[in-house]
């Protein structure tokens, strides 16, 4: 489970540092092709990372609950 639990931390870490390299490019990039690429691809993309993690840890607490009913 700590595996599991090591991979909700490193999503969440890897998630921030793309949302902080994406604020950078916004700063360069600026024509209209990046508010499509943005309104396209950015805004579907940004909703899913926090919706996998906490399913992620919503598994992490099943696995638990199924480990403790083992024993």
């Amino acid at each position: 489970m700590s595996n599991l639990n090591t991979a909700i931390s490193q999503l969440e870490t890897e998630w921030k540092a793309l949302a902080l390299r994406w604020e950078e490019t916004k700063e360069v990039w600026t024509d209209l092709v990046r508010r499509d690429f943005e309104k396209e691809y950015w805004e579907v993309l940004v909703p899913q990372p926090p919706a996998v993690q906490r399913e992620m840890e919503r598994l992490a607490q099943v696995i638990a609950e199924a480990r403790r009913s083992v024993k």
